[in-house]
């Protein structure tokens, strides 16, 4: 026997009157001539389902991701010490990769400043006032130069960490005259 032809939307739309007027399957397969299954598939409604992934199952479970971003918005570990304070199964790479995928965590370097107190503050300002009054054949004398300092006893100030985006960046305070240093 040939298979019957597809089913037109004028067929469905018929289908589906009826169904909404009350008709039983049966009935409706029996006036519009086709069989029972094909009215039920048309009645029905589809079932939403999810469709399968792919790939190997996540390594980390969403409570130990949950946990890992928790550890980073705190902004005091690196990538490696949340690791090994998780205690997963997950390498290195895979914390990294969960982290990067937070929209509101960045991996940022600190700002470098100075600890200014209120003498310090205090200081500055008469500094600066005092050279707003020099005139203008002081000026020429002035040589002001691009130097790079290198701390060779300490941190260089290239300190990164996760950083939050909703809360205000972290600063770390940094030397101004210290000890070991070399000038360029």
């Amino acid at each position: 026997m040939p298979p019957k032809p597809r089913v037109s939307d004028e067929e469905r739309g018929r289908i589906q009157g009826l169904h909404e007027a009350g008709w039983s399957n049966r009935a409706i397969a029996r006036r519009v001539g086709r069989s029972d299954q094909t009215v039920a598939r048309i009645v029905a409604p589809k079932a939403l389902t999810e469709p399968k992934k792919l790939g190997p199952p996540p390594v980390m479970s969403g409570r130990e991701v949950r946990l890992v971003v928790r550890k980073a918005a705190t902004g005091d570990f690196s990538a490696s010490q949340i690791k090994d304070l998780v205690s997963s199964a997950a390498s290195l790479r895979t914390v990294q990769l969960v982290l990067a995928s937070v929209d509101w965590l960045q991996y940022a370097k600190m700002d470098n400043t100075l600890e200014l107190t209120a003498e310090h503050k205090l200081a500055r300002r008469e500094f600066a006032k005092e050279w707003l009054l020099y005139s203008k054949d002081v000026w020429p004398r002035v040589v002001f130069s691009d130097e790079k300092k290198w701390n060779l006893d300490g941190p260089d100030g290239y300190q990164r960490y996760w950083q939050d985006r909703r809360v205000p960046r972290r600063q770390t305070v940094r030397r101004q005259n210290g000890r070991g240093s070399l000038m360029v």
